[in-house]
């Protein structure tokens, strides 16, 4: 009877350890995914910051635009030519700021390695030769 408690004991044992490594895991990884969203907050501020501002002086440089070219070639082709030159303008920023949030890696990189780290240190505990207790 003793090896079958002993045997129930290191399953509790084994079942409360993965519980632990679990829960601890799962701390350690929120706290990376806030880490690692907190990366993404202040170039999403500047941008938006940047899209207001601009937006008010590309409109008024637009308007200026439009009038100043109605002068030459009509107001139609004016608001022609110069609503391609904004969307080329406005696509080209939108790629540029598009790269620089991808280039922010999101990914739990830590914990996914102290997961591992925690899984090599239990199946080495766990692969380790035992130590046979002597008999009264």
């Amino acid at each position: 009877m003793a090896f079958g408690g002993g045997l129930a004991a290191q399953a509790r044992h084994m079942v409360g350890g993965f519980l632990l490594l679990m829960q601890t895991l799962s701390r350690l990884t929120a706290a990376e995914l806030r880490a690692n969203a907190g990366a993404l907050r202040a170039p999403l501020l500047m941008l938006l910051a940047a899209g207001a501002l601009l937006f008010t002086a590309l409109t008024l440089l637009l308007i200026a635009g439009v009038l100043a070219l109605a002068k030459i070639v009509g107001p139609v082709a004016a608001c022609g030519i110069v609503a391609l030159a904004a969307a080329i303008t406005g696509w080209a920023l939108a790629r540029h700021g598009l790269s620089r949030i991808a280039a922010v890696d999101l990914a739990p990189r830590r914990s996914i390695a102290t997961l591992q780290g925690q899984i090599d240190r239990f199946a080495a505990q766990k692969n380790a030769p035992k130590a046979k207790e002597p008999r009264p």
